[in-house]
């Protein structure tokens, strides 16, 4: 069969995370005689479903089950993609078919399903709405509150009748409205569409935070495109739009604060050069030319979340980049290549969370002599990806201002590298702190100035014994260890 060779491939490039190829061989595959084959629809869903095409998964799965109804892997495939958009009656109803499907004697895909089963319930259970439950003299005592200081707050206190809220909205604002929010849930309702915005008088909005709602032919029609260069603040959260490419080529440098969570979109082809705050999470495939390409184009930058895993440089930087204003760094994305073309001066606040290895990290803030860092958190990152920062921290003079430490779920974090960083800077603070009283302020400036730890968090680090949890509580004020005080 022609079909099976590409089929074949696909699940190769599959392995490998090459999913733009396996996307091309598996449409080949269905061209040319596998359009009755469940299992590359199901292939092509897999393929989707990393992508963060949703919509495109959800089809293909439906065809799977259709092509074979008796496959359990296609009703729990379907089940985790109703979880991901928050159908959660449907993904609970796939799970149930699943397990109906799959053999009894199955033990261990079959303990999966029930995990899957039991996320569903305790993600509905999660977003529920309690408020409902609350008396009403309570509730007018909270409302009360909330609006206090923002009327709009009126408005958006319940997610119920949007057509009626929006008129509200449009018509106390007489259209001069600031913020404009547009949530998926939107296309749920019938009889929702955006011709309820008329009335806005667009050049007003400068904050516009979108989920799976497209908006572009809506500014077309009222020839108010320009609006997309105005705006100030801009979140795009989505989980089943094919692209927002068109909308962001109109983006200027009025933009200060950019969320991008699941767009897609060419973060190296943006046409920004004034943010102030970027984050970057659940991106599709991705290389880390695009993601420094747009770090370079601002180099004003305060506050930076990249929270999506990123391939490593197809064509390594020439040169490294400062981000002279960086206070606040939190990233999780795997690879840590990306710092070995980082200069962060003004770093007060890292995290740090899924990383392979930290020498990069280390190796950025000893050549950025950074001395302002305050904040350092690394969670769940492998094994001696850690202690390589600790060890280089014991010696106070890397990061003197550092306070607060997290290490949560690192294995290789030991009391022994703990009391290396904690027992110096307590030193050095103490003895800074009688000398003020001592010396004059000529030979003072002579002791460097060691914050001391204030804060420490070893949740599921199992090599912390017990032993020297008294110790720690003892040196460090706000000490916790496995959710424990």
């Amino acid at each position: 069969m022609d079909w099976q060779e590409p089929f074949k491939k696909a699940v190769l490039y599959f392995k490998r995370s090459k999913y733009g190829e396996c996307l091309r061989l598996l449409n080949y595959a269905l061209e040319h005689g596998g359009s009755d084959q469940y299992a590359i629809y199901d292939s092509r869903a897999a393929v989707y479903e990393k992508t963060l095409r949703l919509r495109e998964a959800l089809l293909d799965v439906k065809e799977a089950i259709r092509l074979a109804p008796n496959r359990w892997q296609c009703y729990s495939r379907a089940a985790r993609l109703f979880l991901l958009i928050r159908k959660f009656d449907e993904a609970s109803k796939m799970v149930e078919l699943a397990l109906q499907k799959i053999n009894p004697t199955d033990d261990k895909n079959r303990t999966t399903l029930i995990a899957l089963q039991s996320q569903v319930f305790e993600s509905r259970k999660r977003l529920c709405c309690h408020v409902g439950m609350l008396p009403t003299e309570l509730l007018s005592t909270i409302f009360g509150y909330m609006v206090e200081e923002d009327a709009v707050l009126v408005i958006l206190i319940s997610r119920k009748d949007p057509i009626r809220k929006s008129a509200w909205w449009v018509q106390r604002s007489k259209g001069r409205i600031r913020k404009l929010c547009l949530r998926r849930t939107l296309s749920d309702k019938v009889d929702w569409s955006l011709d309820k915005l008329d009335g806005i008088q667009w050049d007003n909005i400068r904050s516009c935070h979108l989920e799976d709602i497209d908006i572009l032919k809506q500014l077309e029609k009222a020839s108010a495109l320009n609006v997309i260069s105005q705006l100030e603040t801009l979140e795009i959260r989505d989980k089943l739009m094919d692209s927002r490419e068109d909308f962001v080529s109109h983006l200027g440098d009025s933009l200060k604060n950019l969320t991008i969570d699941g767009a897609i979109m060419s973060l190296g082809d943006l046409q920004v050069h004034s943010l102030v705050s970027l984050k970057a999470v659940q991106l599709g495939e991705r290389f880390m030319d695009d993601l420094f390409q747009l770090l370079t184009n601002n180099p004003s930058l305060e506050s930076l979340v990249v929270g999506s895993p990123f391939n490593t440089f197809r064509d390594l930087p020439e040169t490294t980049l400062t981000l002279a204003h960086l206070a606040v760094l939190d990233y999780s994305s795997g690879s840590t290549q990306l710092f070995n073309f980082l200069r962060l001066p003004s770093l007060e606040v890292l995290s740090c969370r899924h990383c392979v290895q930290s020498n990069a990290i280390l190796q950025c803030l000893l050549d950025s002599t950074t001395d302002r860092l305050k904040s350092l958190s690394f969670d769940s990152c492998a094994h001696h990806a850690t202690a390589s920062i600790l060890d280089a921290l014991a010696s106070p003079e890397l990061c003197p201002a550092l306070s607060h430490l997290d290490f949560s779920a690192c294995a290789d974090v030991t009391s022994s590298l703990l009391i290396r960083v904690v027992k110096p800077r307590l030193s050095q603070a103490q003895a800074h702190n009688t000398s003020q009283e001592e010396m004059t302020e000529e030979t003072m400036s002579e002791i460097p100035c060691v914050a001391e730890i204030r804060s420490l968090i070893t949740n599921e680090c199992p090599a912390v014994t017990t032993e020297s949890l008294s110790w720690f509580r003892e040196k460090v004020p706000d000490f916790t260890a496995n959710g424990r005080r």
